[in-house]
């Protein structure tokens, strides 16, 4: 069975700590992958949240946006988010992808010996 990717965006898989605010409450997170059109986040406490809720974000790296949840996976004892960024103001979008830039550099420069 085919799955059909639907990010128009390149997917990072980033481990990044922010938090969200849900219904006025600030909820910690951590990322699995990230792009610029939205996430795969986790909340290490109990979060039960269903798909439609929106929420704001906010990243370690700076980065701020609003979100939607799309999907929620199970996996074994963890519940996984599927995010949509809605949006985002400049200054965010442009952190966003020049941390996208410094990422792939740092994959792309091969290790040195010493």
């Amino acid at each position: 069975m085919h799955i059909e990717e639907r990010r128009s965006s390149r997917r990072f898989s980033l481990d990044l700590t922010g938090c969200a605010i849900v219904n006025g409450k600030n909820v910690g997170l951590k990322t699995h992958d990230l792009s610029l059109g939205g996430a795969l986040i986790e909340f290490p406490s109990a979060a039960p949240l269903k798909a439609g809720t929106r929420l704001r974000i906010l990243l370690n790296i700076g980065f701020m946006a609003r979100a939607s949840i799309c999907r929620i996976n199970t996996l074994n004892d963890r519940v996984l988010y599927a995010i949509r960024f809605h949006r985002f103001d400049c200054h965010s979008d442009l952190l966003l992808d020049a941390y996208f830039v410094m990422h792939e550099r740092q994959l792309a420069t091969p290790p040195t010996v010493h």
